[in-house]
């Protein structure tokens, strides 16, 4: 016989009802000589709606495929599951391989001639309890948020902010705020968001998860929340039910901002033109440029607007790279698609024109570097003046080049637009443009 326990969260309360559970059972069915134990199988703090949730719960099931149990039993029906579904459906699954759970509380054998009624009677109410907590927590919640109780606010996934464990008090922890700040400096400096979680995860860097790594989506969700520069927006999702999936929140329930609530790790201003800076690279479909294809997804058709894309051509000495307007290698065309003229180039050639761009600026400091200082101070696009800034302190520390220059192209260029003659337009992120 084996033994199934669980508890729905991590409160000091229901760990005590867990090891009670635990205990309780492993000493009855230790002392039982008609039995003999498998095991406890037990699931601490983890919700029952579901059963692929608990872990424990599966592996009981798996070794009752296994033929290594006769026998469950649990303490009530909520216990082995608030979801009619589930409960039925693994009730019937053990049935089947001739397993018997019997609940305690309500005195039921899931084998029995009229189990199966009673347990969907007693399931469909442990399901609709689950419903009504749900929504009494849900609207609790929701009264803290419009007072603005940052008390409520769970901060157990926010890399860099921790609660004080004697007053309750949101801190800043410094070696993950630090990350923090690297992951904002390195997406300012150009690099992709993929290429900063491959960074962390080469270099080892902590996640809050044991084992777990930096993914694309961890980066950009750091990016992209408002409390690293100290506010909070409540209800930035929901969840219509106790069974549902959690949702966007839409419009379908009213939010709630509290500005400079939290301690900040970012300030606002960087914060403000990160936000910025992330939505011109969705904006434009700004690709992952590499070290080993700068241009990929940076460089754009000046007659269709579509991306010109890295291919290769067949002539009398073999495949040649090149870059070319999509528009005319794919061969399935949008309805809307501009007909022109081949649009192709020598995959070495936008390096050539950055370098050549670049240094025209240097060589022209005089007449651009008063340009850019206008854009910095007065233009009226915001990411703009930040770039212009940019660009005007690059000039000083950077100078003159040999040769292409990754790091500089990501800071500095936004894209380039092929023209059918096979010039390029070299647009600048500090607002200058020019054709070579």
């Amino acid at each position: 016989m084996a033994a199934y326990c669980r508890v729905s969260s991590s409160s000091e309360e229901q760990l005590h009802s867990y090891a009670t559970q635990v205990k309780y059972y492993t000493e009855t069915l230790t002392a039982d000589t008609s039995c003999e134990l498998v095991g406890v199988y037990a699931d601490e703090g983890i919700s029952g709606t579901s059963a692929r949730k608990r872990p424990k719960f599966m592996e009981m099931i798996a070794d009752c495929h296994a033929g290594k149990i006769d026998a469950i039993i649990t303490k009530s029906v909520s216990r082995f599951g608030r979801n009619t579904v589930d409960t039925l459906v693994y009730t019937r699954e053990l049935k089947g391989l001739g397993i018997d759970v019997y609940f305690e509380k309500e005195a039921i054998h899931s084998s029995s001639p009229d189990g199966e009624l009673m347990l969907t009677l007693m399931a469909a109410f442990a399901e609709s309890e689950a419903e009504t907590l749900s929504e009494n927590v849900a609207w609790g919640f929701r009264k803290r948020y419009a007072k603005g109780d940052i008390n409520s606010l769970p901060i157990h996934n926010l890399y860099g902010l921790d609660r004080e464990t004697v007053t309750g008090e949101i801190i800043i922890v410094e070696d993950e705020a630090s990350i923090v700040r690297r992951i904002y400096d390195e997406f300012m400096a150009g690099i992709n968001t993929q290429q900063i979680a491959n960074r962390l995860n080469q270099e080892g860097v902590p996640t809050h998860r044991k084992e777990a790594t930096w993914h694309n989506k961890t980066v950009i969700n750091i990016l992209q929340n408002e409390k690293y520069c100290g506010d909070v927006l409540f209800q930035k999702t929901y969840s219509p039910g106790a069974l549902s999936k959690v949702k966007q929140n839409h419009g379908e329930l009213p939010q709630y901002f509290l500005r400079d609530a939290l301690p900040a790790i970012i300030d606002r201003k960087t914060w403000e033109i990160t936000q910025m800076e992330y939505a011109r690279r969705v904006l434009q479909h700004i690709g992952q440029p590499s070290p080993e294809y700068p241009f990929e997804g940076r460089v754009f058709c000046g007659v269709c607007g579509r991306t010109v894309v890295y291919c290769r051509f067949r002539d009398g000495s073999g495949y040649k790279p090149w870059w070319r307007c999509c528009t005319k290698v794919t061969r399935f065309k949008r309805p809307d698609d501009i007909e022109h003229d081949d649009c192709r180039i020598p995959v070495d050639r936008p390096a050539q024109v950055f370098t050549q761009a670049w240094n025209l600026i240097i060589s022209k400091r005089l007449q651009y570097a008063p340009r850019l200082k206008r854009i910095a101070e007065a233009d009226d696009n915001e990411l703009t003046r930040y770039h212009a800034s940019v660009m005007l302190r690059l000039m000083d520390e950077v100078g003159k080049l040999d040769g292409f220059d990754y790091p500089l192209s990501l800071r500095t260029l936004d894209h380039m637009e092929l023209q059918l003659d096979g010039k390029l337009t070299v647009v600048f992120l500090g607002g200058i443009r020019m054709t070579i």
